[in-house]
């Protein structure tokens, strides 16, 4: 006959590691986004850096999992960018790019696989799980993306998207032209085999009708570089240790190196898809 002791420990420690992986929802940071229209992509495989998705902004504050973003290999740039006036990339200007990432101190490429909530009060978002709810707790399939150029070109202060969050709030005055490279570096996804909607489904079960409507699951984050340089109406003149371009008859110069900016975007999609598709 088994001694007790020997009958209750198996079973407390069943009883731990069921609690241990169970999944309940938090009141965590807000964030808000900028966002377009809706999109049509495809993020069910990693890698694509395009589509649908969006979050932008101070993504210093947010881990990079060792992420060189200093090296010159990061982001290949076209060797003479010609100015030109043309809208962005559809789908780049179709996501949602995050802001106030700050207060957020989620490993960036851990993002996906958490739920978040829209508060349609004031628009933001809100993290509502510690980590990503993924089989066997597996994290998120990060991919660097070697030839994620979305966009290379000098602009003028006649582009619609001057100043605006799709190119982090850079703006180009009527007596500058603006070396502007847009490019994907790394995703991070969670394909649809790694979702565990048995988790979720424990996780929303005494969330009321009427909030599961506003409970999302992040799909995916994008990590898109910004590089620029500001040139400016000027003269040519040889003795000065500058960069001149010229552009519709004028010449333009800039002292300035290039200017790197990260953003970051999400995709999300609604709770109800997720579990109404198994």
């Amino acid at each position: 006959m088994k001694k007790p002791y020997l009958v209750i420990i198996p079973a407390l420690f069943v009883f731990y590691s069921c609690h241990q992986n169970e999944i309940k929802l938090i009141d965590g940071p807000k964030f808000s986004v900028n966002k377009g229209k809706k999109d049509n992509a495809d993020f069910s495989a990693g890698g694509t850096g395009t589509g649908d998705g969006n979050g932008t902004a101070g993504a210093g504050a947010v881990a990079l999992n060792g992420f060189n973003l200093n090296s010159n290999e990061a982001m290949s740039k076209k060797d003479i960018p010609q100015t030109i006036v043309e809208e962005l990339p559809r789908s780049y200007k179709q996501r949602k790019f995050m802001n106030d990432v700050s207060s957020i101190s989620y490993d960036l490429f851990m993002i996906p696989g958490n739920i978040v909530t829209f508060n349609p009060t004031d628009t933001t978002y809100q993290m509502r799980t510690l980590r990503a709810i993924t089989k066997n707790s597996k994290p998120p399939v990060v991919t660097s993306i070697n030839d994620g150029v979305l966009y290379s070109a000098k602009v003028n202060s006649t582009t619609s998207f001057n100043g605006s969050y799709l190119i982090g709030g850079l703006n180009v005055n009527r007596d500058e032209i603006m070396e502007l490279n847009i490019q994907d570096v790394a995703i991070s996804t969670v394909p649809d085999s790694l979702i565990d909607v048995d988790a979720i489904k424990s996780a929303i079960a005494d969330i009321p009708a009427e909030e599961k409507k506003n409970l999302y699951y992040i799909k995916s984050a994008t990590l898109t570089l910004i590089e620029n340089r500001k040139y400016t109406e000027s003269k040519f003149d040889a003795s000065i240790n500058s960069f001149f371009v010229t552009s519709g008859g004028k010449t333009y110069s800039s002292n300035e190196k290039l200017k790197r900016d990260r953003t970051v975007s999400i995709y999300i999609v609604p709770l109800d898809h997720i579990i109404s598709a198994r």
